[in-house]
């Protein structure tokens, strides 16, 4: 895999969980911090591992020291929220935190972003507002959930309906294959 099919690109990599989302960008990132001299930038709005679903990307101290790394505390709305109105506090307060990042890197001159597990930021907002912001950004690389594990709650609806007008605004967008049902009942 080489970097120059992801320069100058927008690049959505979509799948359900644990369908390597987090490793394929992580293999990229080092692909581009090995080619560019751009500097990268990464927004990490994965939340920690639970039940063995979502992680942060797993980049060394060195990886860490070459580009701008922010990483908002997320906590993930349909795992915690044990109803309606927890789960939509748990996306509020999330998109608050991820703004914040946001306006970190507004203040910066960037031509390379990339973002792990976008679709947290679109359970709070939208996909014109993060598009308003990255279309600028020359190169982006962009993770996010796409599938079917968590069922069709009224954030999974909200969560699809702007992942897709994500896709439609990138120049490629990569589905990843989805998880066996067999498979899908083993993670913890």
């Amino acid at each position: 895999m080489s970097c120059q099919e992801y320069l100058n690109r927008k690049t959505l990599f979509v799948g359900d969980v644990q369908t390597g989302k987090t490793s394929r960008t992580l293999k990229i990132l080092r692909d581009l911090l090995d080619c560019g001299p751009d500097p990268v930038a990464v927004l990490d709005l994965a939340p920690e591992k639970v039940q063995g679903i979502g992680g942060k990307i797993p980049i060394s101290i060195q990886e860490k020291e070459q580009v701008l790394y922010l990483s908002p505390r997320i906590i993930p709305p349909r795992l915690f929220g044990k109803s309606k109105e927890e789960i939509q506090t748990l996306a509020r307060e999330n998109y608050q935190r991820i703004e914040n990042a946001l306006q970190v890197l507004r203040e910066k001159v960037l031509n390379c972003l990339i973002i792990n597990d976008v679709s947290l930021y679109l359970h709070g907002g939208s996909a014109e507002q993060l598009l308003s912001f990255v279309g600028r950004i020359s190169t982006l690389l962009m993770n996010g959930y796409y599938g079917s594990y968590f069922g069709d709650c009224f954030l999974s609806r909200r969560e699809r309906a702007q992942m897709e007008i994500l896709m439609s605004h990138c120049h490629q967008v990569i589905f990843l294959p989805s998880l066996p049902t067999s498979l899908k009942s083993q993670i913890p």
